[in-house]
C-alpha cells in the first residue's frame, strides 16, 4: 500500500510507502534518518510525502465514539523480556561482478526481488563527470543478483540528493538522476529517457497506491512543487478525477494518507489540528463512508490485505516525547477502540496482516505489537540500547517485513511474529 499525498513525494526515497510513523522525543534519531535520506532524494524533496506500504495490523485504532465521548483506554501495555532462544539470520551480501561502485540503494518489493544501486563517486560529488554507476536485481530474496545495464547518461553529473530508484514490482523502475528519469518495464531489459519535468506512467505509478490513485492538484503531473491550489483531489493516475471525491477536507496544507489495502478498498485520512477523520471506499471510490473522528490520532496504518485498520498517535515528522504519541486505536466495526499503547522507546511502526504491528526502537533494533503487548525479535537486536541507527520500518505487499538501515535491509518473512529473518548488505 501507499500514502499518497503528491505535493512533497520524492520526499520518501523509501511508503511508498509508507507508510512509517515517527515517534516523540526521538529528535536526535528523526535527524539522522532525515539526513540520510536528504543526501539520497534532493531533486525530489517536495514532491509527495507517500506512506505506502500500508500499515497496519489487525488491532488498530482508537479514537472517541460515535457521541463525541472518549472511550475508555485500554490497560497499559506489558512489554516482554528480551527472548533468549537463537536468533539465526541469513547474511546475504549484494555482489555484482564487474560492479566497481559502492552499494548506495537497495530496494525489495517483496520478499524474493529487488533492486540495487551502485556509485563509484560519493553522493556529495554532484558535479562529477568520472561516476560509474550500476544496478542489478535479485530474484530470490537477495542471494544471488545479476547486473542490469543502464543508458551512459546515468553517469552525467546529477543534482544534489537527485539519484534514487522509484520501484513499482519487478518489472517496473524508475532510475533518477535529478535530470531525467529512466524507466524500464520489462525487468531492465531495456530503457526509455524522460525529461524531469514529464514524469512518465511508470514513475507516477511508483508514488501512486496499489491501483493508481493519488492525492494531488487539479492539472498537476503529481510530481512537482509547481501547482499553487488551495484544495486537492483524489484521482486516477493518469490525472483524471473520481466522480465521487471523498467527504473530507483535502485542504493542501491538511496532513493527508491516502491507502489501498489488498482487498481494494481505499483509505483517505485527514489531521486537522489534532483530530483525524477517515474516509473509506469500499467499491474503488463510487461511495464512501466517514468513520468518527480520532482526537490524539496522527497517522493512519492499514496491513497489506486491508483486513486491518490503525491510528497511531506519532506524528510522522517526528513529535515530542508525550506519552500521548504512543497511542493506538483498532477500527471494530466502525468504531475506532483503543488499544494499549506502543512501548515508550518506537521509533516507527506499520502494520502487518494477523495483527501484528511491526515496531523499530529510537537506538536500534525492533519487535512487534501484537494483542496489546510488545514482543521482542532477537533477530534485530530487541530493544538494543547502543546508540545505533533506527531501522527505516516498511511492509510489502507480500506482508514482509523490511527494515531498512544505511548500509542495507532486514528482511521478515512469514507471517505474524512468526517470521525467518535475512541480512542483506
Amino acid at each position: 500500500m501507499r500514502e499518497t499525498d503528491l505535493d512533497d513525494v520524492f520526499a520518501e526515497f523509501e511508503r511508498q510507502t509508507a507508510p512509517t510513523f515517527r515517534p516523540p522525543g526521538l529528535a536526535a534519531a528523526g535527524r539522522r534518518v532525515r539526513e540520510r535520506r536528504v543526501r539520497r532524494r534532493g531533486l525530489l524533496a517536495g514532491v509527495a510525502a507517500l506512506l505506502l506500504v500500508g500499515p497496519g495490523g489487525a488491532y488498530a485504532l482508537a479514537g472517541r465514539n460515535d457521541d463525541g465521548n472518549p472511550p475508555t483506554p485500554a490497560p497499559s501495555p506489558t512489554a516482554s523480556q528480551p527472548d533468549d532462544r537463537p536468533a539465526p539470520v541469513q547474511r546475504r551480501t549484494v555482489t555484482v561482478p564487474g560492479v566497481p561502485g559502492e552499494l548506495r540503494q537497495l530496494k525489495f518489493v517483496d520478499a524474493r526481488h529487488g533492486w540495487a544501486f551502485f556509485d563509484t563517486c560519493d553522493p556529495e560529488d554532484v558535479g562529477s563527470t568520472d561516476c560509474r554507476r550500476d544496478l542489478a536485481r535479485t530474484a530470490d530474496g537477495g542471494v544471488t543478483w545479476r547486473r542490469t545495464a543502464l543508458p551512459a547518461v546515468v553517469n552525467e553529473p546529477t543534482t544534489p540528493g537527485g539519484l534514487g530508484l522509484l520501484p513499482v514490482d519487478d518489472q517496473q523502475l524508475t532510475v533518477t538522476n535529478g535530470i531525467r528519469y529512466l524507466v524500464t518495464t520489462d525487468g531492465g531489459a531495456s530503457f526509455t529517457e524522460h525529461p524531469i519535468d514529464a514524469p512518465p506512467r511508470v514513475t507516477r505509478l511508483a508514488v501512486a497506491s496499489r491501483d493508481g490513485y493519488l492525492l494531488r492538484c487539479p492539472g498537476d503531473d503529481g510530481m512537482s512543487k509547481r501547482s499553487s491550489c488551495t484544495r486537492q483531489q483524489l484521482v486516477r493516475v493518469d490525472g483524471v478525477a473520481v466522480p465521487a471525491q471523498p467527504p473530507v477536507d483535502l485542504t493542501r496544507n491538511a496532513g493527508k494518507w491516502l491507502i489501498e489495502g489488498g482487498d481494494d478498498r481505499l483509505w483517505v485520512a485527514v489531521r486537522n489540528g489534532d483530530r483525524m477523520t477517515v474516509a473509506v471506499s469500499d467499491d474503488r471510490a463510487v461511495t464512501w463512508r466517514t468513520l468518527p473522528a480520532v482526537a490524539g490520532a496522527a497517522g493512519l496504518l492499514v496491513s497489506p490485505d486491508g483486513t486491518d485498520a490503525w491510528l497511531v498517535g506519532m506524528n510522522p515528522e517526528g513529535g515530542s516525547s508525550a506519552a500521548s504519541s504512543r497511542r493506538v486505536w483498532a477500527l471494530t466495526g466502525n468504531r475506532w477502540q483503543e488499544q494499549p499503547g506502543l512501548p515508550d522507546e518506537t521509533f516507527a511502526a506499520v502494520a502487518a496482516n494477523d495483527g501484528v504491528l511491526a515496531v523499530t526502537g529510537v537506538h536500534g533494533g525492533g519487535g512487534y505489537w501484537v494483542d496489546g503487548r510488545y514482543v521482542d525479535e532477537p533477530a534485530l537486536g530487541g530493544r538494543r540500547r547502543d546508540g545505533g541507527e533506527a531501522f527505516i520500518v516498511r511492509v510489502l505487499p507480500d506482508d514482509t517485513i523490511a527494515m531498512e538501515y544505511p548500509t542495507g535491509t532486514f528482511l521478515g518473512t512469514g507471517s505474524g511474529v512468526d517470521r525467518s529473518w535475512s541480512r542483506v548488505s
